[in-house]
């Protein structure tokens, strides 16, 4: 997974259109999203995966399951972090497993 990527175009206008609605069509993704936005700085990927699944289930993050949890870290991992990363939406930290919103997500954010 990519630790550090670039939030802009060649042309320095931030990501173009079709990069944008792929990583908004994803449902999944725009709670991630928001899970992010509603916390103050980096978070372990772990504590976002509870928050995510708690969300989609609209339940208390006491509430998720190890399994849940797991699940959700290992989608995380698997599908979504690696595209936010490499867009510059997400920047995550392999020494301690935590992500944090990065410069070209609030162009993301705008729009969910």
């Amino acid at each position: 997974m990519a630790v550090d990527s670039t939030s802009t175009t060649d042309t320095g206008r931030g990501l173009p259109e079709p990069v944008v609605e792929e990583l908004l069509a994803e449902p999944y993704r725009r709670v991630v999203l928001r899970s992010l936005h509603a916390t103050d700085g980096a978070i372990t990927v772990r504590q976002l995966a509870t928050r995510v699944v708690a969300s989609e289930r609209s339940i208390r993050p006491e509430a998720v399951s190890p399994r849940e949890r797991e699940r959700a870290q290992e989608c995380l991992y698997e599908h979504h972090l690696p595209k936010l990363t490499a867009t510059g939406v997400v920047r995550y930290n392999s020494r301690n497993a935590s992500v944090e919103l990065d410069d070209a997500a609030g162009q993301l954010l705008d729009r969910i």
